[in-house]
């Protein structure tokens, strides 16, 4: 089986390249953004003449919301999507595995009950509203051309190879290994879900040969605090960190997922917890 990765060389592309490029079950083509660029106009024609009928594609491609969240990056994403599109529709793959994200529920909008799969969308920032977007275009050209799509929602994605310095996991990884004082938002006690990058490549391994179709959380439905984040990397590398606590701008949301539907695909995965993930990501990046 022909398994094409669109953004191979991007935190999570890459990811999973590496966790196929053993399996022999899969003949792997990775596609990079210097090969193709999908902001250009041609793109969609030469992705098209790239990707091998009746493959598997896995869509990486995305500008993150570190990068800015204004406009210029929501139209740039919805470029994205519409060339990637319409290389599917010349293409007609198999099977289309798209990765969204978890901001698609909001990233302060207050919920009484577990995110799952059923609760209505909310972004409130161009990034989410452009992934959303990006779902719904995919879904009606997927529908409309009779193709396969899994949407895999993943929550803040943390990991060695994430350079862009977010607010989470990694970032504060970075900063204290560069020896950098870390701004925490409030006392960081609000609650969000991470996931370590292995285990997103890991699970979208699985998911190739999987006839699921539809919306998917890559969640474990284990959340952290902020908090909890700094006093297991305290514990980890057994050492002061420089913190500065600053007043919220927002009022303090928690978000908690339901795991069930992942659980009823995936059966017994098992997910990296994140003082494990933690020391992974310590040790990779002072390494």
């Amino acid at each position: 089986m022909k398994v094409v990765i669109v953004g191979d060389t991007g935190f999570i592309g890459k990811n999973i390249y590496q966790n196929l490029i053993n399996n022999s079950k899969y003949e792997i083509v990775g596609i990079s953004t210097n090969q193709v660029n999908l902001l250009e106009n041609n793109s969609s024609h030469i992705l098209s003449e790239i990707i091998p009928s009746n493959s598997v594609v896995i869509m990486c491609v995305g500008i993150k919301k570190q990068l800015g969240d204004n406009l210029e990056i929501f139209r740039d994403n919805l470029s994205i999507i519409k060339n990637f599109s319409e290389a599917m529709i010349k293409s007609k793959p198999a099977k289309i595995l798209f990765i969204s994200s978890t901001s698609v529920y909001g990233e302060d909008v207050v919920y009484d009950h577990s995110i799952s799969e059923e609760t209505p969308v909310q972004p409130r920032t161009y990034y989410g509203i452009a992934k959303y977007t990006a779902e719904r275009i995919l879904k009606k050209v997927c529908r409309d051309n009779q193709l396969h799509l899994m949407i895999l929602r993943p929550p803040l994605v943390y990991g060695k190879d994430d350079l862009s310095m977010g607010y989470g996991p990694t970032g504060f990884t970075y900063k204290y290994v560069n020896g950098e004082k870390i701004i925490l938002w409030g006392n960081g006690s609000e609650y969000r879900e991470f996931i370590y990058i292995d285990d997103v490549g890991k699970i979208i391994c699985r998911l190739i040969n999987n006839n699921f179709s539809g919306t998917l959380n890559l969640v474990s439905g284990k959340s952290y605090t902020y908090e909890d984040v700094l006093n297991k990397l305290k514990k980890i590398t057994n050492s002061h960190i420089n913190i500065e606590s600053r007043k919220r701008s927002k009022d303090k949301v928690d978000h908690h997922y339901s795991n069930k539907l992942i659980q009823t695909i995936l059966g017994d995965f098992r997910f990296t917890i994140l003082e494990e993930g933690l020391n992974k990501t310590y040790r990779a990046i002072i390494n």
